[in-house]
């Protein structure tokens, strides 16, 4: 048999194999669901029924408290940032500068009561960035900060870029598990568009949150911030502080006007915790974000939270059950309101909800309203206006980024920035 025989078989059995672990994960029913073009389910509750825009700024801090408490746990106070390392990095491939940045932040362990500060230990947490502009770039101009599932060296494919020291798998395109990934989650899984972005204008942060906090039930050590197990962080919030220290890096740099967190997946529900949690964060793109993220807990379809945190214990809170929330996704939307956000979604993506992120969409409208903001202003899921504040997007296909998502992403990038 001929060797590139044998590769094909080799490239067909890994694949059927992913197809198999993704089957058994959402469970085939799912896997032939396709969301519906019009929200035949329940509206989110409870309903946000605050009459007067001080009278829900008021309660900000008690939701966000109470999402802490129920679902990602208590996120600590970053006691500084500093950029600890810096180089510049030559490239021939894009149009671009390059720049590697190491930052540095610290959170204290138990912060209970701040006027024993003095007795707290303290978790200093290091993480490289890789910043890209255009080389034409304009002062005050826009920055995403990308949360990515491969590390930078791969995203940003420049041989001087660094290789973090946490990683158990490379995305280089030459990879057979890389090709296969490409091939079931779409060519923009592994490393975005970046001559097309740059093309537009805007700058990006690169980040790999793996290199701060790994992905991993492993590594619980990490997110043990709380005084009590109960209520101590998972990674969703720990990537969510990651992407906030970025931010306020990148806040201070006078190249930059605007943050934008960008994710997707279980990235796209921390770039949504993110911007709740830092409102420096000036609008969010969060890509089928599922459960946890945009798409509500109760009445759903697809993911379940008891299935995310069998599957994932390390990603949330322990409390994290649908029967101690006390409040729903749309919330948690609320709380980034009245700044953009963008919620990619696919048809046949019904593991991550579609129809569970539009109607917590719909939930949040309100708060938007009271900003003087339209909020949701389409009837239909597939009725994409890249210029609402709470736009909502949705393609053909499965779980991943292909090719039709950034250009629909940067459509409203263009609309709000």
């Amino acid at each position: 048999m001929k060797f590139s025989n044998l590769k094909s078989i080799l490239l067909l059995t890994i694949g059927l194999l992913i197809v198999f672990m993704m089957s058994s994960c959402m469970g085939a029913q799912t896997l032939l669901k396709t969301a519906p073009k019009v929200s035949n389910g329940a509206a989110a509750t409870p309903p946000i029924t605050f009459k007067t825009l001080q009278e829900w700024e008021s309660e900000k801090s008690e939701i966000f408290k109470t999402l802490q408490n129920e679902i990602y746990g208590v996120l600590p106070k970053s006691r500084y940032v500093k950029k600890t390392k810096s180089r510049i990095i030559d490239n021939e491939d894009y149009n671009v500068s390059v720049e590697e940045i190491e930052l540095t932040s610290s959170y204290f362990i138990n912060e209970t009561d701040e006027t024993k500060i003095d007795f707290l230990s303290e978790v200093e947490i290091k993480f490289n960035a890789v910043l890209v502009t255009p080389e034409n770039f304009q002062a005050d101009a826009p920055v995403i900060m990308m949360a990515n599932f491969c590390p930078n060296h791969d995203v940003i494919p420049l041989k001087e870029v660094s290789e973090p020291q946490r990683f158990s798998f490379t995305c280089h395109k030459d990879n057979i598990i890389s090709k296969l990934i490409g091939l079931f989650f779409g060519r923009y899984i592994t490393t975005p568009p970046i001559q097309m972005i740059i093309d537009k204008g805007y700058a990006l942060a690169v980040f790999f949150p793996s290199d701060g906090f790994p992905d991993s039930s492993s590594h619980l050590d990490l997110y043990e911030f709380a005084p009590d197990n109960d209520t101590r962080w998972g990674a969703i919030g720990a990537w969510a502080w990651q992407t906030a220290v970025l931010a306020k890096y990148l806040d201070q740099d006078t190249r930059f006007s605007k943050t934008i967190a960008y994710g997707h997946s279980r990235y796209g529900k921390s770039a949504l915790l993110a911007a709740a949690y830092d409102e420096t964060i000036d609008g969010v793109i969060a890509h089928q974000s599922g459960t946890g993220g945009a798409s509500l807990s109760r009445n759903k379809l697809g993911e379940t939270v008891e299935a995310i945190t069998k599957q994932y214990p390390h990603w949330f809170t322990p409390n994290y059950s649908e029967d101690n929330i006390t409040l729903d996704q749309h919330y948690l939307l609320s709380l980034i309101a009245p700044r953009p956000i963008l919620l990619g979604n696919a048809k046949r993506d019904v593991w991550s909800d579609p129809e569970g992120s539009f109607r917590a969409a719909k939930g949040a409208t309100p708060i938007y309203e009271l900003y003087g903001s339209a909020g949701l202003e389409q009837e239909k899921l597939n009725e994409f206006n890249p210029n609402a504040d709470l736009a909502f997007w949705i393609r053909p296909g499965t779980h991943g980024v292909v090719k039709e998502d950034w250009p629909a992403f940067l459509a409203f990038l263009d609309a709000h920035f």
